[in-house]
């Protein structure tokens, strides 16, 4: 019985959070349904594994918490590239090769991507061959998916802009804005940047040291642009954040 009920609960779960989507928002109920059965909640803790792009053909909607997208080069380190939040669809690359038929890379000439939670995280995890087929059934189910997905490639195409261009403080005050905006929480004049980011967290993105990241943010709360409580930032003043990420040296 208790099985039961979770394994409802788990559905009614699901199909909330692929509602919140522009990409599943508009799907039939029908259609829903058939992609619900095949689908599954899933929980991961802090650094677990999500997903890799060379593995099994999986989609992810991330219902809660935030996953860290990390790239991987021919030769080269594994480095984290951007972070991304609740609605957000993970295996975009995957989807997008398989629709048009894509020959894949060598092992040793690809780039390759996996995904791992940055805090707890919980994902809808679909099996990416069950989408395309209920897209190709009903193809005018595409024309969302693909506003969707530009949309969610806009978006990562700005933060990592930010992320890179500027001085290390301009960087970090553009970051912390873009997590604002996209996966905040407003509470009057606050915004709070969801749960708990670690400055390790911060540090890896960013590429540099926790050091450099406790300082510049130091100086980023004496300005009034952010509060920190046990590791969780909020932003204070939107206009003096955007003031650091704009300044001019």
């Amino acid at each position: 019985m208790e099985d039961s009920v979770l394994a409802q609960n788990d559905v009614a779960l699901m199909e909330h959070a692929l509602r919140l989507t522009s990409g599943f928002g508009p799907w039939p109920a029908a259609f829903m349904q058939r992609l619900l059965a095949k689908s599954r909640v899933r929980r991961f803790a802090r650094h677990e594994l999500v997903g890799v792009e060379a593995g099994e053909p999986w989609t992810f909607v991330i219902i809660s918490g935030y996953v860290i997208v990390n790239r991987t080069p021919p030769k080269g380190p594994r480095a984290p590239v951007t972070l991304l939040g609740p609605t957000s669809l993970i295996g975009l690359v995957r989807l997008l090769e398989n629709t048009q038929g894509m020959e894949s890379l060598e092992p040793d000439q690809r780039v390759l991507y996996d995904f791992s939670a940055c805090l707890d995280a919980t994902v809808v995890q679909m099996p990416t061959a069950q989408i395309l087929e209920l897209l190709d059934e009903q193809p005018a189910l595409w024309r969302a998916m693909a506003v969707m997905l530009m949309k969610q490639h806009r978006q990562v195409l700005d933060t990592l802009l930010g992320a890179w261009v500027g001085s290390f403080s301009q960087r970090l005050a553009w970051t912390l804005e873009r997590l604002a905006m996209l996966y905040g929480s407003k509470e009057g004049p606050v915004i709070k940047i969801g749960p708990r980011i670690t400055q390790e967290d911060l540090a890896a993105l960013l590429q540099v040291t926790r050091q450099s990241v406790n300082k510049a943010l130091r100086k980023l709360e004496e300005s009034g642009a952010i509060g920190i409580r046990y590791n969780a930032i909020s932003v204070l003043d939107l206009e003096v954040l955007r003031s650091h990420s704009t300044a001019v040296l």
